[in-house]
């Protein structure tokens, strides 16, 4: 699958901001004259950002966004080179809650689900047999995703669930992309569909809350155990993201994921570095079988030094200055 159109999904906008945030320098007057009220009239806002202390020779910044400067927020990117299902390697997830904690913002991290119509193969891969197989479920779009998985396992229930019209035209872009790049390398087999949607929950303790999923469908048909064709489906979800808020609070959440969606970041150092490092599992399991354990710290430890080696070479001779402020914040 393309790593990169999965890291640029994190980035896509939404929703639109508007003019809800107070920048620097402006009025804290309000037309009438009155004082202007932090938390009511405007929002003062911080750039959080995500540190991967694990995968790489020195702690490496992953991304960075936009939230209210006074929410408690806390990250993990978490490594696992024995685990046998690709998205469950890295693991990338992000918690904040505002200090009345009347919302509270969960990023969790990418996972897969995959699932063959070939009943034999399916045994195969619930028992463990297939070395790369993730966890065993039928396929589903991103709407449905909401609606049977993620709803479930925080304890709500969806109220709606539809797609987002500009993301899906992203993911159908995307999709059509990876299936003419199969089809140039000679490999009609692979199709793949994406899909992303919106959903509205309803929580068992009262609160509401936004889901927001996107999930590229990769479908592989192949030669099934008892004669015929079979398909072969994996579905990574790239993005599950939800807020939780008070009844009522809906317009203020859509503002506060409109600022988080369109201020987020990927550092371009850390993404290119993942995609090398899964390219050289990926090689490596082709040529010789799955061994990935045994390639992950050489593979981690010689890309991180290339990856800080050419941040440095690229700041030479800014070090101190305004313009390596300015480049260290611009990561996007």
């Amino acid at each position: 699958m393309n790593r990169l159109l999965i890291l640029t999904l994190f980035t896509g906008c939404l929703f639109s901001c508007d003019s809800g945030t107070r920048k620097a320098g402006s009025p804290s007057l309000n037309p009438d004259g009155s004082a202007m009220q932090e938390g009511k009239d405007y929002i003062m806002l911080k750039r959080f950002r995500v540190v991967d202390n694990q995968g790489f020779s020195q702690p490496l910044e992953v991304s960075s966004f936009l939230l209210p400067a006074n929410w408690a927020v806390n990250s993990e990117v978490n490594w696992n080179a024995t685990s046998k299902c690709l998205p469950d390697m890295l693991q990338a997830s992000v918690q904040a809650v505002s200090p009345d904690k009347e919302y509270e913002l969960f990023v969790f991290p990418a996972t897969q689900f995959d699932w063959s119509d070939d009943p034999i193969y399916l045994d195969a891969m619930q028992k463990g047999f297939v070395m790369h197989s993730c966890t065993i479920a039928q396929p589903q779009d991103a709407a449905g995703y909401i609606s049977a998985s993620l709803a479930p396992s925080l304890n709500a229930t969806v109220k709606s669930a539809e797609i987002i019209e500009d993301l899906q035209q992203q993911m159908d872009a995307g999709a059509d992309q990876m299936t003419q790049n199969a089809r140039q390398g000679g490999n009609t087999a692979y199709n793949h569909k994406g899909s992303a949607a919106e959903g509205v929950m309803q929580f068992a303790d009262g609160k509401e809350g936004l889901a927001f999923c996107t999930l590229m469908q990769t479908l592989v048909s192949v030669p099934g155990a008892q004669g015929g064709m079979s398909t072969n489906s994996q579905c990574y979800v790239s993005m599950r993201v939800v807020i939780k808020y008070q009844p009522g609070s809906e317009p203020m959440a859509r503002k506060i994921m409109g600022t988080f969606f369109s201020s987020a970041r990927i550092n371009p150092q850390w993404a290119s570095g993942v995609q090398s490092y899964f390219a050289a599992v990926t090689r490596n399991a082709q040529e010789q079988g799955w061994k990935q354990i045994q390639i992950s710290h050489q593979a981690q430890e010689e890309i991180g030094n290339n990856i800080i080696r050419s941040w440095e070479a690229r700041n030479a001779g800014t070090s101190g200055s305004a313009s390596s402020t300015d480049t260290n914040d611009g990561f996007g």
